[in-house]
């Protein structure tokens, strides 16, 4: 009787240990909540203007912003796309 006791204690620190060491440590959980910094497509004008004309910028794929080649310009005050962050 006390062999099977042994044996069911050591499993259940067995089971406490892998679920420990499988849970995600604190710099993993910061790094999920981490957002990218734009979404593939999504439009934005940078806060740099020259002249009343704005930048138009553009999310790529790898989550990096570049200057829009069709709509590379806007009129400030007209019909821009929101504020970069």
């Amino acid at each position: 009787m006390k062999s099977i006791t042994k044996f069911l204690l050591a499993g259940a620190v067995a089971v406490a240990v892998i679920a420990i060491s499988a849970a995600p440590s604190e710099a993993a959980k910061k790094k999920a909540k981490a957002e990218a910094p734009c979404m593939a497509g999504m439009l934005c004008t940078s806060a740099e203007t020259s002249f009343g004309w704005s930048k138009v910028m553009i999310c790529g794929g790898d989550g990096k912003w570049y200057q829009a080649l069709f709509t590379p310009w806007c009129v400030t005050g007209g019909i821009c796309p929101m504020a970069c962050r």
